[in-house]
């Protein structure tokens, strides 16, 4: 009796317990997530040793991190290029907190960005979000495995449900240039002339004026590409736009034109920057604003990418919530202004202002505004440059618009934005 009794236990026992045995070197899912990593609360991951003596507790953290964008293709990942979150995980591979490059391995610790920064483009107050053991010693590991233009500036304790990307309740860009740029089109004297520009106090009232004009919400559809014109998602909130007071940076004079928006589309921002200069400098007027934000596809100038950076990411709606809950602290850039001015200084200052010298990327950009029409043009025809055009076929912008018909928006935003004098603000060099 006893005998069948012991077989009927094995009996159960294998049907019932063995499937689920783990194996204690491998990462277990307490809870299983989405395959596409959506969810509104991330599994939690516990780590379990060959030995299965010890196991390794993670949290979710916010990661604030600055880094030079140079020789970078963004912030993503890419199997071909270097990329800003290959440095990142080859670091936090390096330190046993990521398996591998699967993206299997990134949905384990839940790992998400605020902003994916485009090729070249650097960011001082970047935002990254996943799960990590709960170490003192973490921030110190990850900066030793860094290269020195990529620093993590600090590794806040989160929710559990944080998103780096979807927490974040607006995005900060700053856009760094010379102030030749808001010279007049038909400024003479060469290269020397225009390093020597200084930018007067009437021409920055007009610049913000200018960049007034794209406050609100408009439809950017003529500010990016590889969208529909009736896509939903070319409609965009910006919370401000201005072009700071010019500072002197190694005996040349430039300015930052700050934006403040929800999210930004591919080209959106240096688009909007390259019109503001081409209006500033005289190479097309104000009426541009008519059209610009309709549906017909009209030649607006894209600034050059080399000034491009990303501030810093803003999350005013968590903060509130749960910065001050006494368990959570608040993601605040204050604290940190001094290390990120000084990174600022160092690794993008200086090299924007280098590569202008050697390359002359706005000088040359510039030069090519007068070829630009600033009017209607079809997407897949050559632009219509109407200064050539007869008077009579000039006058009427149908001839030329897409589908035969002009289709008109007008800015209904004024500027009432001043300024006094041009502050001179040197900055160090």
């Amino acid at each position: 009796m006893s005998k069948h009794l012991t077989k009927i236990t094995q009996f159960l026992h294998k049907l019932f317990i063995s499937p689920f045995k783990m194996s204690k070197e491998e990462n277990v899912l307490k809870r299983p997530g989405f395959v596409d990593a959506i969810c509104s609360k991330p599994p939690k991951i516990s780590r379990i040793s060959a030995e299965g003596l010890s196991r390794v507790k993670k949290k979710m953290y916010a990661v604030l991190m600055m880094y030079s964008g140079w020789g970078y293709y963004g912030m993503q990942r890419s199997p071909t290029h270097p990329t800003i979150e290959g440095e990142l995980s080859q670091a936090l591979i390096s330190c046993g907190y990521l398996e591998n490059m699967t993206g299997e391995a990134f949905r384990k610790i839940w790992f998400q960005r605020a902003s994916k920064t485009d090729k070249s483009v650097s960011a001082i107050g970047q935002v990254c979000s996943m799960l990590l053991p709960d170490s003192d010693d973490v921030m110190q590991n990850l900066n030793a495995a860094l290269p020195e233009h990529i620093r993590i500036l600090d590794i806040i304790r989160a929710t559990q449900s944080f998103s780096a990307n979807n927490a974040c309740s607006h995005r900060i860009y700053d856009y760094l240039f010379p102030t030749f740029a808001l010279a007049p089109h038909d400024l003479a004297g060469g290269d020397s002339a225009h390093w020597s520009f200084r930018v007067s106090a009437e021409t920055l009232t007009h610049a913000n004026a200018v960049l007034h004009r794209f406050k609100g919400t408009h439809n950017f559809y003529n500010f990016t590409s590889g969208r529909l014109a009736t896509d939903s998602s070319c409609y965009r909130y910006i919370i401000s736009i201005e072009c700071m007071p010019p500072f002197l940076y190694a005996d040349s004079q430039y300015a930052v034109i700050r934006v403040v928006g929800q999210s930004f589309m591919l080209h959106q921002i240096r688009k909007m920057i390259g019109l503001m200069f081409a209006v500033v400098r005289g190479n097309t007027t104000d009426d541009v604003f008519d059209h610009v934000f309709g549906i017909e596809r009209i030649d607006v100038p894209k600034a050059p990418g080399l000034g491009l950076m990303l501030n810093q990411v803003v999350y005013s709606r968590y903060n509130e919530k749960f910065g001050h809950d006494g368990i959570h602290r608040p993601i605040d850039w204050t604290k940190y202004e001094d290390q990120m001015d000084a990174f600022k200084l160092e690794h993008i200052y200086d090299h924007i202002h280098k590569t202008e010298i050697e390359e002359r990327s706005m000088l040359g950009w510039l030069d090519s505004l007068n070829l630009h029409s600033y009017t209607f043009r079809a997407p897949s025809c050559p632009i219509v440059d109407r200064s050539n055009l007869l008077p009579e076929t000039a006058a009427s912008p149908l001839l030329i618009a897409v589908d035969g018909t002009a289709s008109e928006q007008t800015s209904s935003t004024e500027s009432n934005h001043t300024i006094t004098e041009s502050t001179q603000v040197v900055v160090p060099s």
